[in-house]
């Protein structure tokens, strides 16, 4: 039992190593952008743009505070002996650098795509969504929103923000002239989600309709 909690101990201070070791790492990654600038020999401390200029815009004044917390921090490091930055300093730069090269690389290859998609599917479904409370509101002004974006409705609607999204992504790879005709083939695939999203209502209009004129008539020959 105490061998277990010592292990336990052991793993526990193995992870706070190893986060306190990454951190610092990607923050002398970005903090510095060359090694060489780690053993900066004079040791002089930087001093904040913010001393020599006065700007009383909150733009200048949020851009300037970051300025100077990158600036303390690489004074704190400048205050480390020269021989622990060169052995200890460095490697964890380039370690961080390495961290930092890595995500911006995920970024750009990986999540900067997925949100564009992502991005893309919310548009189309905001845009047939409109579309479609309008055409329904100026048929059925009466109509409940509960009843106009039911199930059935909403279920259409992501289809087809889906398969618009689709497009989007795979047509201008095989077809370079898709741009061209972007436009019109989402017009067509939203008239044709709009006619399946207003079908129902019309006929249940139309019932309506038949059964009033039905009523109506058999009202009048009595």
């Amino acid at each position: 039992m105490e061998e277990n909690k010592h292990d336990i101990k052991k793993k526990k201070i193995k992870k706070a190593v190893v986060a306190t070791v990454t951190s610092a790492s990607v923050l002398l990654g970005g903090a510095f952008d060359t090694p060489e600038e780690i053993l900066k020999p004079d040791n002089k401390p930087i001093k904040p743009v913010s001393e020599f200029v006065d700007y009383s815009d909150d733009l200048f004044e949020d851009m300037y505070k970051k300025e100077n917390a990158k600036d303390s921090f690489k004074n704190l490091i400048y205050k480390i002996p020269l021989k622990i930055r060169m052995y200890a300093c460095v490697p964890m730069w380039f370690l961080g650098n390495g961290i930092i090269t890595l995500l911006e690389l995920l970024l750009k290859t990986v999540l900067l795509p997925i949100a564009h998609i992502v991005l893309n599917f919310f548009i189309h479904t905001i845009v047939l969504m409109a579309i479609v409370a309008i055409c329904v509101k100026l048929l059925f002004p009466n109509l409940p929103w509960s009843k106009i974006f039911n199930k059935r409705t909403l279920l259409f609607i992501f289809l087809g923000s889906i398969i618009m999204s689709i497009l989007d992504i795979i047509m201008p790879i095989v077809w370079d002239k898709y741009r061209l005709y972007r436009f019109l083939s989402k017009l067509i695939i939203g008239l044709i989600i709009l006619f399946i999203v207003l079908r129902p209502f019309i006929k249940k209009k139309i019932e309506d309709l038949y059964e009033y004129e039905i009523t109506y008539n058999g009202k009048a020959l009595a």
